[in-house]
C-alpha cells in the first residue's frame, strides 16, 4: 500500500500488436505483449528468447584477455607449475573458483583455491596473501595465480605479485576503476576498452566459465572437446548458474542461455555438494527454478562466508564426497539459521538508528549509519533490507579498533559505486558496481562521509522519488489467469534482474472472505477473491499486517505476479500479491 505504480505503455497504440504476434507464434496475446515490452518484438527474436540454446553462447576467444589467458594456463599444467585460482567468499566467488577448480582437476593441474576471510582480509585480493602464496613450494616453482570474481582494482596486490615474480592473472568483471588498471600478467574483463565482446554483464561465475570453456579447447587442442570435457562442462554450467543468480546479473542475452541450461542441469549433476544441497533443502521433487537459488541454495552459501570463513562452501562444491557433503550441508543450514537471527538483530537496531537520527525525512535522501559490534557478514543484507524499507541508498558500517567497514545497497537511479568514489580522499578503500559496493575508512572521516555523500545523493533524487515503484505489465482478469496461459508466462523464465516476473493489475477485485494471517507469526496474508463470478486464493510474503486493515466485501485493485504450483501432482494457479490499494467505485 505504500509504492507507486508504473504501467507499461502501450506496445502498439494504433492496434494491439500482441495478436498478430501471438497468432504467430500460437501464444497468448497477453504473452506476446510481455515479449515485446522486454524487447523481443518481432518473431525470431520472440523464439530466440523463449527457446534459448547453447549455440547462443558468445565465442569466448572474443573475451579480451581470455584467450590469452587460457594459452597461460594450459602451458602451466603441462609445465606442471602450481596454479592457485584466488576468488571470493560470496556465492560467485565460490562458484567462480569451483568451476575452475573442476576443469583444471580435469587436465591433471597441481590446483588448489584461496579465499580470503571476509573479517580478517575483506573483499579481494590483498598484499598479505599475495606475500604468503610467493612462497615456492612443489619442487620449488613459484605458482601462477589466476584470480576469479575479483582483482580489477587491486593495483598494490598486483605491483606486489610483479615484485615478487608471481605471474597473476586477473579475471573479474565488477567496475572498472575510474584511472590506472592493476599491473597484472594478463587481465580478462568483458568491458575493457577496445572490448569486441558482445555481452559486457557476465558475472565472476559466466566469466570462469568461459574461461575453463576456452582452457578445455586449448588443452585438449581441439574446438570441439573430448566427451569428458563437454559433459564436466555441461555439469559447470549448474554452478554458473548459481553464481548468475545469486550475483544478481541481469537475466538477459548468455547470462539468460547459462542460467536457463544450468537450473536444468542442476538436479541431473555429478556434484556430490550440489545433490547433498538440493535434499538437504528438500528439493528434490521441486522443478528447480531462479527463486530455489536465490532464496533457498544461495543464502545456505553465502552463509559460511557471512558468518565465518567460505572454505567449507568451496569445499562443498569441490572435493567433497557423499558423506562429507551431507555434513557440510547440514552445517551450512545452521549457519544459514544463524545467520538470520543475526540479521534480525542488526535491522531492528539500524531500523531504530534511522528513526531516532531522522534519515527517514525528504530532506536526507541517503541513509550512513556505523556502530560497533555490528557482524560483517550481514551488513549488505540490512542495508538492502533498508532500501526496501526506506527507498534510498544505504550503507551499514561496522566501527572496530578506529577504522569503519561494511556494505552499501543503492536504488536504480544511483550509481552507488561512483557517488561513494567521489568521496575517494577520505576512504581506505572501496570497490563494487552501481547497486551494490564495500567501503572502509577511518571513523573519524564518518561524519564527514555521511554528509558529502548525502549531500551528492540529494543532488540526484527528488523528494517524490523516496517511494518504490512498481512496474506494472498489464491488466488481466481472474478468469484469464488460467494453467495454460500461466504456463506460457513461465516460458519467459528464468526471472531476474532486467527480466522481471511478469506483474498484472487485476480490477475491482472483491474480497470473498475474511483475511487471514498465516505462516511463521503470522507475517503473511492470504486473501480469497472473486472476479466475475470466478474465485481464486491470492498469498502475499510479508504483507500479514494487512489484514486488520482489509474486510470480507471489500473491493481492491492488486498486482500480482502469477504462478503454477505443482502438488503431489496436480497443478494450479497460485497468485503472489505484490502490492494493493482499494479500488475506486465503478
Amino acid at each position: 500500500m505504500h509504492k507507486r505504480w508504473r504501467f507499461e505503455k502501450p506496445v502498439d497504440p494504433q492496434g494491439d500488436c500482441g495478436a498478430a504476434l501471438g497468432d504467430e507464434l500460437g501464444i497468448d496475446p497477453l504473452v506476446a505483449r510481455l515479449l515485446t515490452r522486454r524487447g523481443h518484438g518481432d518473431s525470431e527474436a520472440a523464439k530466440r528468447f523463449l527457446t534459448p540454446k547453447l549455440t547462443g553462447l558468445h565465442d569466448p576467444a572474443l573475451l579480451p584477455g581470455l584467450d590469452d589467458a587460457a594459452n597461460r594456463i594450459a602451458q602451466a599444467v603441462r609445465d606442471g607449475q602450481p596454479i592457485v585460482i584466488f576468488g571470493d567468499y560470496d556465492v560467485d566467488g565460490v562458484t567462480a573458483c569451483a568451476i575452475m577448480w573442476h576443469v583444471l582437476t580435469a587436465a591433471g593441474a597441481k590446483v588448489r583455491c584461496y579465499i580470503p576471510h571476509r573479517i580478517d582480509e575483506g573483499y579481494g585480493l590483498n598484499s598479505q596473501a599475495i606475500e604468503q602464496l610467493a612462497q615456492p613450494s612443489n619442487g620449488g616453482m613459484t605458482p601462477l595465480v589466476v584470480s576469479v570474481d575479483c582483482g580489477i582494482t587491486a593495483i598494490e596486490p598486483a605491483r606486489v605479485a610483479r615484485d615478487r615474480g608471481i605471474e597473476l592473472i586477473i579475471t573479474d568483471h565488477h567496475e572498472l576503476p575510474l584511472h590506472d588498471l592493476p599491473p597484472a600478467s594478463i587481465l580478462v574483463h568483458p568491458r575493457l576498452a577496445d572490448s569486441r565482446y558482445p555481452f559486457g554483464y557476465l558475472c565472476g561465475a559466466g566469466v570462469a566459465f568461459k574461461l575453463a570453456w576456452q582452457f578445455a579447447k586449448v588443452h585438449c587442442g581441439s574446438p570441439r572437446v573430448p566427451a569428458v570435457f563437454r559433459d564436466l562442462l555441461m555439469d559447470l554450467l549448474s554452478l554458473a548458474a548459481l553464481g548468475t543468480v545469486a550475483d544478481v546479473v541481469p537475466l538477459i542475452d548468455e547470462n539468460r542461455i547459462m542460467t536457463a541450461f544450468g537450473l536444468g542441469q542442476i538436479k541431473r549433476t555429478r556434484f556430490a555438494g550440489l545433490n547433498a544441497m538440493i535434499d538437504a533443502a528438500r528439493l528434490r521433487e521441486e522443478k528447480i527454478n531462479a527463486f530455489h537459488v536465490g532464496f533457498v541454495l544461495a543464502p545456505r552459501l553465502n552463509a559460511a562466508g557471512r558468518m565465518g570463513h567460505a572454505q567449507q562452501a568451496l569445499q562443498l562444491l569441490t572435493e567433497a564426497d557423499d558423506a562429507q557433503a551431507r555434513q557440510i550441508s547440514s552445517f551450512l543450514v545452521s549457519e544459514n539459521e544463524r545467520r538470520r537471527a543475526t540479521e534480525r538483530t542488526v535491522f531492528e537496531q539500524a531500523h531504530q538508528m534511522v528513526i531516532d537520527a531522522g534519515h527517514d525525512r525528504d530532506d536526507c535522501r541517503a541513509i550512513v549509519l556505523g556502530r560497533e559490534n555490528w557482524h560483517p557478514g550481514v551488513l549488505g543484507i540490512v542495508a538492502a533490507r533498508l532500501v526496501d524499507k526506506f527507498a534510498r541508498p544505504t550503507i551499514l558500517l561496522n566501527i572496530e579498533n578506529g577504522e569503519a567497514h561494511g556494505s552499501a545497497r543503492s536504488v536504480e537511479s544511483v550509481p552507488i559505486h561512483e557517488v561513494i568514489g567521489n568521496c575517494d580522499d577520505l576512504l581506505t578503500s572501496h570497490g563494487g558496481h552501481a547497486m551494490a559496493a564495500g567501503v572502509r575508512l577511518e571513523a573519524t572521516n564518518l561524519e564527514e562521509f555521511r554528509t558529502r555523500l548525502t549531500e551528492q545523493i540529494n543532488t540526484i533524487l527528488e523528494p517524490e522519488d523516496l517511494i518504490h515503484t512498481i512496474d506494472v505489465d498489464d491488466t488481466c482478469t481472474i478468469d484469464q489467469l488460467d494453467t495454460p496461459l500461466v504456463a506460457q508466462i513461465e516460458r519467459l523464465a528464468p526471472f531476474g534482474r532486467a527480466n522481471p516476473s511478469p506483474r498484472l493489475c487485476l480490477r475491482r477485485v472483491r474480497i470473498d472472505a475474511p483475511p487471514q494471517r498465516v505462516g511463521g507469526e503470522g507475517s503473511h496474508l492470504r486473501l480469497t477473491l472473486r472476479q466475475n463470478n470466478r474465485s481464486a486464493k491470492a498469498i502475499g510474503f510479508g504483507l500479514g499486517d494487512l489484514a486488520d486493515q482489509l474486510t470480507a466485501g471489500m473491493h481492491l485493485d492488486l498486482v500480482i505476479e502469477p504462478k503454477l504450483s505443482r502438488w503431489q501432482g496436480r497443478t494450479s494457479v497460485d497468485l503472489h500479491l505484490k502490492d494493493l490499494k482499494r479500488a475506486e467505485k465503478a
